[in-house]
């Protein structure tokens, strides 16, 4: 697993400090003389010697030997946990656990040692794949631990450190990823105090006591890196790594802190996709390690390439993705746990298959599929994956029927089967493996449409299935650890997640059972075909039978017993399910087919799903009468994405200064129009409303603004709002969510809130702020300057975050709400909050689920705007009390009770663009969890003027009982022809960045 060996000391001690460079050489070079005393000195002079040249290799060999001198001496114990630790990160894993029993049975160590022992040894075991022995090793460590917390408090704060450490590591095989987080961060507080306790008696700060504190301290944020990303909180673990490379950078710690560092900031890349910088950093780390002398049997090592070769993977880099991970596995000395974690057969089997070698690809896939149908039956959803894994490789072999029949095994575990997911756990090398698979499909069915010919209507439609599970698979990142307060403020939900996930572990642990059942069967059926068999007595080979009848027995009981629990588990599930169907579509969603898609629509509605790949676009058109096209054009994603940048240019005038706007060329977006909607334009005549899901560029595109025919020079656009009025959904699955239920109409108008203050000087500021500017050049200034603001936000300080106060402010957006304001018939005075009142607690303690209207007009901020921002928020006025947070999170929006018909989010490009879109699309399912029916967002900084004339004429429209996409459909064309602005405002700029997120009409 992704986790990080925790480390005895820094990596350079004072007395490894003091030393030159020549003088650690000459060390090295001496001779160890006989004497017991003397030797041991030496020994630990060479030790500080090997640190200080950075040598890992003679550091372990080195630690190694003063574990063996140190015996019997009242300072030799000190060196065990060192050279356990040093064993494992820099030398033989394998080698590091096996050495932990024999000092565990040593009753002449001290109780506080042996209890770090069993607390390394647990950590150890956890890396590995044997539960019942990390279960073991763990109760055991966990009691001495105690003992010696109790019997030496002089110690006890290195052994709770290291026992926080466990404990995570335990958390995380129960799946309990929250409580892994909590448990990492109660180990970063004792160990930062134990460092200003350690540098408070230090006269430089280099001893031996401070190193080893700051040891314990890198140990756990290291950790907590990994716990953060499994959490899916990756901003907040990339914020850590690069904190911490600056110091590395700065000269403050080792080359040996540089170089995890770098893996660890590899592994959050991986995590958001960014496989060119995650490839760098991790191969910067791994050639740190090398040249460290860092065996290729450590931890540190595959830590290391582990992500190298997911970054190429992630690039599609096949050969040198093959060769690293070939290559590594090659130089790797016999090392049991080493090999365990690094030999992964789905890796061995598709790496092999996408370089050729398609009958070494087939015998792995097969064995595997083999092995795990024994242990699971042929339903559970890791044989079921171990299907998908041949079907891929038979798939590339050319064997189509074949494939198709593992490919549905793989789709019933985890398009079919929302809790499949949960079993499957796609963090880690099952993610990537899972996007090949994913990906191969979809590029055959893909190819066989742009070749023309015709594609199964079972095969497109469950390469639907597969676009809709790849975006909320992106968006789910954005919401899996949100969910706290929304379980806190439901006990009853609480209780059925904490059995679901109890009962989860009791599945896996009875399935390991059974996995070492068989193990012992197979031995056993090994053993009777050996010619030392046949030649036993027959006694012998009786009493051997009957051991074996007896294993094969326990198997079939085992597995009995572990398919009823997970009965019992499918069974909560669907409880959950039934009886909180909202949390449901939020963690879990369905994944419906096209038939259930098409159910949802009315007469008139149509939904379109675009989902671009590394060589196509795939488009899906489905229609309330059951029609079903589907196409694709050779827009790979890059593509798509350079073609998405270039009319944004052209569209988006907020950064153009006055008449040097770019020329508005319609023929380009004539162009995409033909490449995503050309071979449906037919379908789209007899349309009046078109709701479209997608994730990726496409996504940041007001579709709106695209061009259905080829105007003649100086003619009109035809703007495809002409035609149709047009909403977008994160997924098809939120548009199945949003239509399961009708409210009845919320009785009160709106409540919105403008202007938020970003200083505790609020009213100040608010009573200074200058009216709303009227030109586009002045009017886009405060907004434009969000951008400017998020500038400001990364000048970090680590002790306070970014500076909140210097956002710039948005006064014009008073404006904007009254004018809404007044269009719906609320009470300016009593349903709007302005300057220092429209705080985040003004949000959270309004009775918001009587309003039809909510609207916020204020910054969005996405992951990675500011260090600290992690998940998407709105800015909402700072107040005096320090402790309490300005931002309106994903998490307080779950907790928030709407039925609200709208969401107006009037705020610096809220609909986001291509690097924020999933986690906006993340925050707009937040607010559809919370009860809103629709969210009303910007594509980019809006003008003032023509955006309060939009939102006004798009509410009034509505008030006559206009559908939502049709009522924001009439007020765009009214500026585009001039009814509103005298023709100002026909330039898609002013009326083309809101875009409809939701349900369009009900």
């Amino acid at each position: 697993m992704e986790d990080e060996a925790p480390t005895e000391e820094g990596d350079f001690d004072s007395g490894a400090s003091k030393l030159s460079h020549d003088e650690a050489v000459r060390l090295l070079a001496q001779p160890l003389p006989e004497e017991p005393a003397a030797r041991f000195a030496t020994l630990q002079r060479q030790y500080r010697a090997a640190q200080r040249l950075d040598e890992r290799d003679r550091q372990v060999d080195l630690a190694r030997q003063l574990v063996e001198a140190g015996r019997g001496r009242v300072d030799g114990e000190t060196w065990i946990p060192t050279y356990l630790s040093a064993e494992f990160t820099w030398g033989s894993q394998g080698r590091a656990l096996a050495a932990c029993e024999p000092l565990l049975e040593d009753d002449r160590l001290s109780l506080p040692t042996r209890a770090l022992v069993a607390l390394r040894q647990t950590y150890f075991a956890a890396q590995g794949n044997d539960r019942s022995l990390l279960m073991r090793f763990w109760s055991r460590a966990d009691s001495l631990a105690e003992k010696a917390i109790r019997q030496h408090p002089e110690r006890s704060p290195q052994i709770s450190v290291l026992r926080l450490h466990a404990r995570s590591e335990i958390e995380r095989w129960q799946g309990d990823a929250a409580a892994s987080v909590a448990t990492l961060r109660q180990a970063v507080t004792l160990a930062r105090r134990e460092v200003r306790n350690a540098r408070a008696q230090s006269k430089d700060g280099r001893d031996a006591a401070t190193l080893s504190a700051y040891g314990w301290l890198d140990s756990s944020l290291g950790l907590l890196t990994y716990a953060l990303v499994r959490q899916a909180r990756v901003q907040e673990a990339i914020d850590l790594a690069q904190a911490n490379l600056a110091l590395w950078r700065a000269g403050e710690i080792g080359d040996g802190y540089g170089a995890r560092w770098n893996y660890r900031l590899a592994t959050s890349l991986n995590a958001t996709q960014q496989y060119e910088a995650a490839l760098a950093a991790a191969r910067l780390s791994d050639e740190m390690l090398h040249k460290a002398g860092a065996s290729s049997a450590s931890h540190t090592r595959w830590l290391a390439r582990q992500e190298l070769v997911r970054a190429l993977i992630g690039l599609r880099r096949w050969q040198e993705a093959d060769e690293s991970y070939r290559s590594f596995l090659a130089a790797m000395p016999a090392d049991l746990l080493a090999r365990t974690r690094a030999s992964d057969w789905r890796l061995l089997a598709l790496l092999g298959a996408k370089n050729g070698r398609l009958d070494e690809a087939l015998e792995q896939a097969e064995r595997s599929h083999r092995f795990r149908l024994r242990l699971y039956g042929s339903r559970h959803p890791q044989t079921q994956e171990a299907a998908g894994v041949r079907g891929v490789v038979r798939l590339l072999r050319g064997d189509l029927r074949s494939a198709l029949g593992d490919y549905e095994d793989l789709f019933a575990a985890t398009l079919d089967n929302p809790g499949g997911w949960l079993d499957l756990d796609l963090r880690g090398v099952r993610g990537y493996v899972f996007g090949i698979a994913f990906d191969e499909f979809l590029r055959y069915v893909g190819e066989r449409a742009l070749r023309g010919e015709s594609v199964d209507p079972q095969l497109s439609e469950r390469a639907l299935q597969i676009a809709e599970r790849s975006s909320l698979s992106v968006t789910q990142r954005a919401l899996a650890d949100s969910t706290a307060r929304v379980l806190a403020s439901t006990p009853a939900l609480r209780t059925l997640v904490e059995q679901e996930q109890t009962q989860r572990r009791a599945v896996a642990a009875l399935f390991s059972q059974v996995a070492g059942a068989l193990g012992r069967e197979d031995q056993l059926r090994r053993e009777a075909q050996t010619e030392a068999f046949k030649a036993l007595p027959e006694s012998e080979r009786k009493a051997h039978g009957e051991r074996l009848r007896h294993a094969r027995e326990q198997v079939k009981a085992q597995q009995a017993e572990a398919l009823t629990a997970r009965n019992t588990l499918n069974a909560q599930r669907a409880a959950m399910a039934k009886q909180f169907p909202g949390y449901a579509d939020l963690i879990t969603p369905a994944t419906p087919r096209a038939e259930e898609l098409q159910r949802l629509l009315g007469q008139g509605e149509a939904l379109l799903v675009v989902h671009s790949t590394d060589s196509a676009t795939l488009v899906w058109l489905l229609t309330a009468d059951g029609g079903s096209r589907f196409a694709a054009s050779r827009l790979s994603r890059r593509d798509l994405a350079q073609r998405v940048a270039e009319l944004r240019r052209m569209l988006d005038l907020s950064d153009q200064p006055v008449g040097r706007e770019p020329a508005l060329q319609p023929a380009l977006l004539h162009a995409l129009y033909r490449e995503i909607f050309g071979r449906f334009s037919d379908r789209l005549s007899g349309l009046r409303s078109l709701i479209v899901a997608t994730q990726g560029p496409l996504a940041s595109l007001p579709l709106a603004a695209l061009v259905t025919d080829a105007a003649p020079d100086g003619g009109a656009p035809a703007w495809l709002i002409r035609r149709l009025a047009v909403t977008q959904v994160p997924s098809a699955s939120a548009l199945h969510a949003l239509r399961r239920v009708q409210p009845a109409p919320a009785a009160r108008a709106m409540i919105g809130f403008a202007d938020p203050v970003f200083t505790a000087a609020g009213d100040k500021l608010a009573a200074s702020a200058a009216p709303p500017p009227a030109n586009r050049s002045a009017a886009g200034a405060s907004r434009r300057a969000a951008r400017a603001g998020r500038a400001v936000g990364g000048r970090y300080d680590a002790e306070w975050g970014f500076r909140y106060g210097e956002m710039p402010p948005l006064p014009e957006t008073r404006g904007e709400m009254l004018a809404v304001a007044a269009a719906v018939g609320a009470d300016p005075d009593n349903d709007l909050f302005f300057g220092a009142r429209a705080t985040r607690r003004a949000v959270l303690d309004a009775d918001l689920s009587d309003r039809r209207v909510v609207g916020f007009a204020t910054h969005g901020l996405m992951p990675g705007d500011a260090p600290g921002i992690g998940k998407p928020a709105l800015a909402m006025a700072a107040t005096a009390d320090d402790g309490e947070s300005p931002l309106l999170e994903l998490d307080d929006v779950l907790n928030l009770r709407l039925n609200a018909q709208w969401v107006l989010l009037s705020a610096c490009n809220t609909a986001a663009g291509e690097r924020g879109g999933a986690a906006m699309s993340g925050l707009v399912r937040g607010f559809f969890f919370a009860g809103a029916r629709s969210v009303l967002a910007t594509h980019w900084a809006v003008d003032s003027e023509s955006s309060a004339a939009l939102s006004t004429a798009t509410f009034e429209a509505a008030k006559g009982g206009t559908a939502r996409a049709e009522s924001l459909r009439q007020a765009q064309l009214a500026l585009i022809d001039g009814r509103i602005g005298a023709g100002r405002w026909s330039h898609p700029y002013h009326w083309a960045p809101y875009a409809l997120f939701g349900d369009p009409q009900r």
